[in-house]
Parts: structure tokens; sequence; C-alpha cells
């Protein structure tokens, strides 16, 4: 029983221990794959091709409103002192980024490279990274462009102030990287219901001017740009994720229910052990009896039930089966109640009538335990342990396996201990003897295959003389 549960903990132990290691792989994976940055070029001549079949799509484009776009006249100084009143465009610019996964969009920025000379104004809902290039030098900052001048936020960048706007002036080849806000959550694209085609998306603007002449709000075009975001996955979303979630719950009800088994089975062995003594007393105690009043077989049921026990373990029977064969083999004599003391106990050969009396002893041992039924073959042991392989036993003068098996096994057993006892009618024999005469009722008295077995034990002293 304990063999059994120490197993049963090592193959639970095990399925918990593979159990948590898939749960630490499927958990890493996720990681993974929420920690890798991923890219989309958009190029404006080709935004179809480039967002179809992709994870998110990207749009830069004019607002387009009558009010998003105006003209702002600002005093530029020539190299040569004097004063000029340039005219600038200044134009909304939307930038739209549309989730098209399942998954949640985060950390996203777009990088945004200058086409031609302009000012960048304004952005909302996030802050522009801005680079700018002069001669060898590169100047990097990062503004929330509608904060810096009542901040008094100090501005390492080329800039100019036009009334109350901050202007920073980009040239070709510069660039500016947007960053949506974190606080506004505008970093975070929800997941898109893809059967519906609900896209989630977030839309972000920024102002540029652009220089313009005669009235011309033309707007410059940002024909391409790079988004670097992260897609992000939770492990609910993946079916294994249910599976591994289905398999623990399955070992734990496996474990709630060994427990259970283990200690209901723990409580039944426990009183078959108890049942078995009760038995295996009240049998000893009733052939007690029959030793008291055969005093020359005194201990011979209790040793022919020890060594038919050990025969029927050799030829393979379960530990269960062999304690059976204990039992019945305890009980193989318990006819002999009903014999006379005279002839149980005469110290001289017996007459023929008062053998026949002894003979008895099986038909009488059946009908003692005619009403016993708990133990299956009890009355086949106490009836049949005289019958002889070669057919000249009694009480029916059975033939070869036409005896049952716990018949034929006690038979050995009994004879052994009868040669290997001292009696008063006769000297226990030598080893050579019993050996001598086990081997030549091969076929004749005993089950030959039975008594091979029964000389191994007596070969390896699991059997003593």
């Amino acid at each position: 029983m304990r063999g059994e549960i120490r197993k049963q903990i090592r193959i639970f132990v095990t399925l918990f221990m593979v159990l948590v290691l898939c749960m630490l792989v499927l958990c890493m994976c996720v990681v993974s794959f929420n920690h890798k940055e991923r890219t989309l070029y958009y190029s404006a001549a080709n935004a179809e091709e480039d967002n179809a079949n992709k994870h998110c799509a990207v749009t830069i484009k004019p607002r387009g409103g009558s009010t998003d776009t105006w003209i702002k006249r600002i005093a530029r100084v020539k190299e040569d002192g004097t004063q000029l009143e340039v005219q600038y465009a200044g134009i909304i610019y939307d930038i739209m980024v549309v989730n098209q996964t399942e998954l949640r969009i985060t950390d996203w920025t777009l990088k945004i490279p200058v086409p031609q000379d302009s000012f960048l104004n304004n952005a909302w809902c996030g802050t522009l990274e801005i680079h700018q290039y002069q001669q060898h030098d590169e100047l990097v900052q990062t503004l929330d462009l509608r904060k810096c001048i009542e901040e008094e936020v100090e501005i390492i960048l080329e800039h100019e102030v036009a009334g109350t706007d901050l202007m920073i002036p980009v040239n070709q080849g510069d660039y500016f990287i947007y960053h949506p806000s974190i606080r506004d959550k505008e970093d975070v694209i929800e997941a898109s219901d893809l059967e519906s085609e609900e896209y989630q998306n977030k839309r972000v603007d920024f102002i540029a001017y652009h220089e313009t002449v005669n009235e011309d709000m033309t707007p410059v075009e940002f024909p391409n740009a790079v988004l670097s975001y992260h897609l992000h996955k939770d492990i609910t979303q993946l079916p294994i994720f249910y599976v591994l979630i289905s398999l623990f719950g399955w070992w734990c009800i496996s474990v709630v229910v060994t427990v259970i088994v283990n200690v209901k089975t723990r409580r039944l062995i426990e009183r078959a052990r108890r049942d078995a003594d009760i038995i295996e007393q009240s049998m000893s105690a009733f052939m007690g009896f029959i030793d008291a009043k055969d005093t020359t077989t005194n201990g011979h049921s209790m040793r022919v039930a020890q060594y038919a026990r050990k025969l029927a373990w050799k030829i393979g029977f379960s530990q269960e089966e062999c304690d059976r064969v204990y039992y019945i083999s305890l009980m193989h004599d318990c006819g002999k109640i009903g014999i006379p003391d005279a002839i149980l106990n005469k110290p001289d050969k017996l007459t023929a009538e008062e053998f026949e009396v002894i003979k008895t002893h099986t038909l009488q041992g059946n009908r003692i335990l005619e009403n016993f039924t708990s133990i299956e073959g009890i009355r086949e042991g106490a009836l049949y342990h005289h019958e002889r392989y070669d057919g000249q036993g009694y009480p029916k003068g059975l033939k070869g396996e036409e005896i049952p098996l716990i018949a034929r096994i006690i038979c050995i057993a009994d004879s052994f201990d009868v040669m290997n006892s001292e009696r008063c009618y006769q000297h226990k024999m030598t080893k050579e003897d019993i050996i001598d005469q086990l081997q030549s009722n091969k076929g004749k008295q005993f089950d030959p295959k039975l008594v091979d077995s029964f000389l191994e034990m007596l070969a390896d002293k699991t059997i003593e003389f």
C-alpha cells in the first residue's frame, strides 16, 4: 500500500512539474512575443499595398477642414540685416494608426522624415522628438510644443518665437518622431473585432508651416514614415492556455479523488486485515482443538498452511490468492474432530476398518465447512487433499487435473510435513529420503509440476527441513 502511494505521489509530482514547465514556457513565449518590436514602413505612394494584410495601417494627411489651414506672416532677417516678411501656410495634419488585429497595439511611435523646409508648431496627444542636422552636428530634443512657452522649457534646438507660437525649423533631411501620450493612453490601440470589421484606431495631429506665395494653401505631403510598435497578446488568448488550465483542473480533481480513494482503501485494508486476523485466529483456535485431540500431529495444520502458501507464491499466485490458500490449508484436517480419539492416537498400525474411519475425516471436513462460503475452495481443500494424481486416492478417486489445484497443493505440503515430523507411529525421514519420496511419487501421488516447484524451494531453502 505504501509503495503504491509513493508511486502515485511520484506520478502526480511529475505531472505537476510538467504542467508548471509547460505554463512557464507558454509565459516566456508570450513575454517574448510582447517584447518584440515590430516595424511598418509607410509610403504614401503605396499606402494601400503597404497597409494590406499588415498588423496595422498608417495614413498621414491634412485634416482638410475650412479652419484647418491658414496664412501666417513671419518676419525674417536677411543676411544684410534687413527684415523681410515671409508668408507661411499653416496646416493641421492627421496621423491615423489603425489596428488590424485582434491583439492590442502598444508603445507605438511614428518616425516622419521632413520632405521640405518647414516649421513645426504644435502637436496634440503627444510629444515630438525632433532631430535637426546642422552641418556635422545633430540636435535632438523631445518637446511638448504646446507647453514650451508657458512652462519656460529650455530649448536647445534652433527655434523662433512668433508671438505666442514656438516655431521649430526643420529642413529636408531632418526628421521627427511622434510619441503618443502615455498619460492619455494614446500609446495603446485596443484590439479590433475583425468579424464585424470594427477597427480600433488612434488619431493624433501636428501643425506644420511651409513657405507659400499668392495665398497658395497647397499642403506639403509627408510621403514616408516608419511605425514602430509592439503587439500585446494576453496569455488567455491562447487556446493552449485553457488546455493547460483544464489539465491542471483534472490534476487537482485526480489528486483529491486519489486521496479519497487511498483513505477509503486504507480503511478497507485495515478492516480486511482485522477480519483476516479474526478468521486466522478462529481457524487457529479450531485447529488447536484438533491438535489437542490428535497429540501426534501438534502444529501440523499450521505448518502445512505455511508450506502451501509458499508453494502457491512460487507458482505465481497473487498475495491475496496465497492468503486464501493459507486459510484453506489451515482447515484441511478439520474433519478429524469427528474421529474417535482411540483411532487418532493409536500408536500401532491401524486396522483396515480403522483406516476406513480415518479416511472419513475428508467427508466430515466437507460437512463441517458446508456453510463456510466466505473463502472460495475451502471445502475442496478439506475433501480432496488425499486424492492422488494417479487416481488411487480418496474419497472419490479423482485423477490428474480433475483434482482441484488447491487440493494438489495441500497434498504435497501435507505429505512433506508428515515425512518431516516425528510421529508415534513413524520416525522423521532424512532429507535424502524425503527428496527421493517426492521425486519417485511424481505423477503418482503428486502433481509433477508442483513437485518440481517444491523441490526448487527445498534447494534454495525457501522451505527448510
